[in-house]
């Protein structure tokens, strides 16, 4: 497996990606990515501006995720508190194929990604607990409650974690 910055060619894998996460996410009860967001025009933004990377195996696409250096959403925490306030990157819309799953693909993800940063934070859901405990089993640890401030998602109520070296 290797990592790789998304291309505009990927886009029709990335969106199958994406499907089958909202799709799983509705079966599972996560009132997560059930609005719409996220969409291909996101997608294509994050392409547009370097920060949607792929993991791509024989060529094939079978995870997307998003990287940023800065969240405005995390500027405000409550019921806990970040670790410190150094300089960090944040991951966003991490989807795995639906035939990858449970393969060791997030755990690349985080293990690549510690490579790189020492300092990670991540969001997810309340109700999502497959990505809870793959944060905690990659390392993270739960650090409060963030509010997103985009207001296209019903629920903005979102779980933070975060990663130190």
């Amino acid at each position: 497996m290797i990592i790789t910055e998304a291309d505009i060619k990927d886009i029709d894998e990335i969106m199958k990606i994406i499907d089958e996460a909202k799709r799983f996410l509705k079966d599972s009860k996560v009132n997560q990515w059930q609005d719409g967001y996220p969409d291909e025009e996101a997608f294509l933004a994050d392409i547009e501006i370097g920060r949607l990377y792929v993991v791509k195996e024989d060529d094939r696409v079978l995870a997307v995720f998003a990287v940023v250096d800065y969240e405005e959403t995390y500027d405000v925490i409550y019921e806990g508190s970040w670790i410190n306030d150094d300089p960090y990157i944040a991951v966003h819309r991490i989807a795995v194929a639906a035939s990858r799953k449970g393969k060791g693909v997030a755990r690349f993800i985080f293990d690549e990604l510690k490579k790189e940063h020492d300092h990670i934070r991540v969001d997810t859901h309340e109700d999502n607990l497959n990505m809870q405990r793959c944060l905690l089993h990659n390392g993270f640890e739960y650090r409060g409650i963030i509010y997103l401030k985009r207001g296209s998602e019903s629920d903005s109520k979102r779980l933070a974690y975060e990663y130190l070296k």
